[in-house]
């Protein structure tokens, strides 16, 4: 026990501050219909962090996080211009062109650099086991002051994520708070990327987000059932990584979707 909370409890903190951000900013991205949004706002952010490790930058550091976080800037500017009056193409049809070019561009970075394939899987995947105090610490300031600005902005932001019509009709500007939106939940995925992986970065904003709107209908109870799913799922993937010797970040991910699959299932017998 005391060898696991000696390689673990740095992790598993960490991977608990996320589900909180994430958790919240999952509300949104779900409520609005653009799922992959979140995945494609980690893959910029992961092309940035690979130009850093192209021009010399160790994945972690303030120059590869610096670069991350221009290159998800870029992207919150670029994805709020995806969204259209115009209901002949969604807004997911550009959102999935921008991850595949830039999950393309990514590998074509990591490519001329050494041990690039490593590099690939370490950001696809993550590598969480690694987060010292000191990342935990870090992460955690920085989430605390975005929560705040999110707390501040809450109203349009639900708003415009549950009625962005009503929102259009009362004035609101809705392209300006979609970049709002866009420019914490690409400094979010930045950090998160690095940390955790782009798969389990879109898997912490989705998955638990999904499970707690087929259940609940008020919010403060689906964000409180989302830290709840988070937390039994990290718990149980860290442990499940740790007696198995298996990627932390990748069974972490695979617990989400037991968990989903075990709650769709109970929900049918129940119906039937």
């Amino acid at each position: 026990m005391s060898e696991f909370l000696e390689m673990m409890a740095a992790p598993v903190v960490c991977a608990l501050v996320l589900v909180g951000m994430h958790g919240y900013l999952g509300g949104h991205v779900v409520r609005r219909g653009v799922i992959f949004i979140d995945i494609a706002l980690a893959q910029i952010a992961a092309f940035g962090v690979a130009v850093a490790m192209l021009l010399g930058a160790e994945v972690g550091t303030a120059q590869a996080s610096l670069v991350g976080l221009v290159s998800s800037f870029l992207g919150a500017v670029l994805l709020s211009f995806t969204r259209t009056r115009n209901g002949d193409v969604p807004q997911e049809a550009y959102i999935g062109i921008v991850y595949v070019v830039f999950s393309a561009a990514m590998i074509l970075v990591l490519s001329q650099v050494a041990h690039g394939g490593e590099e690939i899987s370490n950001l696809l995947v993550g590598a969480i086991l690694w987060v010292t105090w000191a990342d935990v610490l870090k992460t955690a300031i920085v989430y605390g002051v975005l929560g705040l600005v999110l707390r501040a902005a809450h109203g349009p932001l639900m708003r415009i994520s549950t009625d962005p019509d009503g929102a259009r009709q009362a004035g609101q500007r809705i392209r300006l708070w979609d970049f709002l939106f866009y420019m914490v939940l690409g400094t979010v995925v930045t950090l998160s990327v690095q940390i955790a992986g782009v798969l389990m970065v879109f898997t912490l904003l989705v998955v638990p987000t999904v499970m707690s709107l087929r259940l609940f209908s008020r919010t403060r109870i689906q964000f409180v059932y989302v830290v709840i799913v988070g937390a039994v799922s990290i718990l149980v993937g860290a442990t499940a990584s740790y007696l198995l010797d298996l990627p932390t970040g990748a069974a972490i991910v695979c617990v989400f979707g037991l968990l989903l699959t075990v709650q769709m299932a109970v929900e049918s017998l129940r119906r039937a």
